[in-house]
């Protein structure tokens, strides 16, 4: 199940920089216990695709939060060695970074306190593994760019300090990382989108048929009526009508019967991986970049129920939530991570302050995001530390019907001091060349872009 054959070729391609990356973790776990935690990610995954595995947090997950980087790893793993196994919408976002440390493993002796760090990733921290990765990326691009980098070790009894001690050209900098997740709101409407579609969805079942709705909402989910997309399908069924459309205070909307055919038509010629972007296009007729369906369907599973061999019927909802409200509870800035960051560094040498960010998808969110975080950055008081740099990172990672994955990273940095800049590399998990450090520019971004077939 888990081993590639010999002569086996590489579904997805031959990717060394991953073989490595995954090679460097599974080493230090030990295959026994590696062997354990994979067979448990590969046993919550499958139950959860067939339905037998509820995930007690009510948000729909194929894995488990309490070994999360085990889910990353066999996820990482999977893509050459058993790419049956591989889940190409969670896959997308860690392949490229376990590629990164990958590509660099070659530095990793020359960083003081870089095996202990990973060793508490895979160990204690393995429930929270984004924070980990993030640090040992930025402390890969240092060492990359020439800097003589050591984590700083963790003192019993004593607040936490810093990630980081660089040295560049003879400079000693403290450096911070931190990770801004996807936050509490993003979850609570993915909850929130299956409460009130479950019941709507349920109640066609009965009559056979395959619909499709798409529904735009200009209030925030919480404030929608639990019986509302309920009340509209009663209506749609009643009506005898093959579609119909909608618009009130809530939302705009269009429900109608859906269209299977081209679906069953590719499924005549072999599988369809499940879930994923090229079954979701051929189920909807449309790909939309970091979609996300609410799907109830009738499927006969090929042997491995990670592909589709039959679909006799499907109930889609496809929900945009871009109510004023909900902008701007999503497009959270990084404020609070700044001030955190800040506190934990020294008084008594330069500072600098990686925060690494997820896109969130619409662009409405995100320009409003940059808004509140170009304000943040304007009027953040460092509180008398000589805090000289701040780098923000951009990461968005996406599976499309044309692509295994793809991953864009854009960067940003903003100086507060007339420090020379430690760090002239843009890019944390992409490969680059370095661009030179540069003191007299205090403002700069750079975007880089990685996609494979």
């Amino acid at each position: 199940m888990f081993e590639r054959l010999p002569d086996e070729t590489f579904h997805y391609g031959d990717f060394p920089d991953l073989s490595a990356g995954v090679g460097y973790f599974r080493d230090l776990m030990g295959m026994e216990n590696w062997k354990e935690r994979r067979e448990a990610a590969a046993w919550r995954f499958y139950r959860s695709l067939v339905g037998e595995q509820e995930d007690p947090s009510g948000e729909g997950r194929f894995y488990g939060l309490k070994d999360l980087f085990g889910w990353y790893l066999f996820l990482g793993e999977a893509l050459t060695d058993h790419p049956q196994n591989y889940e190409v919408f969670y896959g997308c976002r860690v392949v490229p970074v376990f590629a990164a440390i990958g590509r660099n493993l070659a530095l990793v002796p020359q960083i003081e306190g870089f095996e202990e760090r990973a060793r508490d990733l895979i160990g204690p921290g393995r429930s929270q593994p984004n924070g980990g990765l993030f640090e040992m990326l930025v402390a890969l691009a240092y060492a990359r760019d020439g800097a003589k980098v050591a984590f700083k070790p963790e003192e019993p009894g004593r607040a936490k300090a810093y990630d980081l001690d660089v040295e560049v050209d003879g400079t000693s900098w403290a450096v911070e990382c931190k990770r801004l997740e996807g936050g509490d709101y993003v979850e609570s409407e993915r909850a929130r989108k299956r409460e009130l579609w479950s019941p709507a969805a349920r109640l066609i079942v009965p009559s056979g048929r395959s619909i499709y709705a798409n529904v735009d909402f200009s209030v925030e989910l919480g404030d929608v009526p639990d019986d509302y997309l309920f009340r509209h399908v009663v209506d749609f069924l009643r009506s005898g009508k093959d579609s119909s459309r909608w618009s009130d205070d809530c939302a705009s909307g269009v429900i109608g019967d859906l269209d299977l055919e081209p679906l069953q038509t590719a499924l005549e010629d072999g599988y369809l991986l499940y879930p994923g972007p090229v079954y979701n296009k051929l189920l909807t007729g449309t790909y939309i970049r970091y979609d996300e369906l609410n799907t109830l369907q009738k499927v006969k599973y090929a042997e491995n129920p990670h592909f589709v061999d039959e679909v006799d019927q499907a109930i889609v909802l496809r929900i945009r939530s871009l109510s004023e409200g909900a902008i701007e509870k999503k497009a959270r800035d990084f404020k609070r991570k700044l001030v955190e960051a800040n506190r934990q560094l020294p008084v008594d040498r330069p500072g600098v302050i990686h925060i690494g960010l997820e896109a969130l998808g619409d662009d409405r969110i995100e320009h409003r995001r940059y808004e509140k975080i170009m304000n943040t950055i304007n009027d953040f008081d460092p509180k008398g530390k000589p805090l000289s740099f701040i780098y923000w990172h951009y990461f968005a990672p996406e599976a499309s019907p044309e692509e295994t994955w793809a991953f864009d990273e854009t960067f940003q940095w903003r100086g507060i001091r007339g420090d020379k800049r430690p760090l002239s590399l843009t890019s944390l998990v992409l490969p680059e060349q370095a661009e030179g450090r540069d003191g007299m520019h205090w403002d700069g971004a750079s975007n880089e872009t990685f996609r494979t077939p």
